[in-house]
């Protein structure tokens, strides 16, 4: 039989996904300094290797386009984050800059969740904050 289209609901992920406020805007940020922080590994040690030996010429191209392109995304995250929690210009920055050196936005994406953004969540117990906080 088939189903209604009602039956069918988002998962978990996909409701944080788009889920509106700073919560919302704190799990896109999360998402896309993890994706970035992930590529830019492999995109460093490719451009080693092709400095030092000539080679992988393919896999810098495919990396450095497909990270290129994602930290324009995030980069937009930040602003929407930065916006939504009214971040110093200096976080800001720093969050920025994270994405251009590996393993760097892993350091400071944990940094400013647990020093910046959960503070400003923790007056809103229900779920580690709610989509309405400031």
């Amino acid at each position: 039989m088939a189903e209604t289209r009602g039956a069918h609901r988002p998962q978990a992920a996909v409701r944080q996904l788009t889920e509106r406020g700073v919560v919302g805007a704190l799990f896109r940020y999360q998402l896309m300094a993890n994706i970035v922080g992930t590529l830019i590994i492999p995109l460093f040690i490719f451009t080693g290797l092709k400095i030092g030996t000539g080679h992988c010429k393919l896999e810098v191209e495919i990396f450095g386009v497909t990270h290129g392109y994602l930290y324009i995304v995030y980069l937009i995250t930040v602003g929407v984050l930065s916006f939504k929690t009214r971040l110093n210009i200096l976080w800001v920055l720093i969050m920025c800059g994270a994405g251009l050196l590996p393993g760097l936005t892993f350091v400071v994406e944990w940094w400013v969740v647990t020093r910046k953004i959960h503070p400003l969540l923790a007056p809103y117990p229900e779920a580690g904050g709610s989509a309405t906080a400031p």
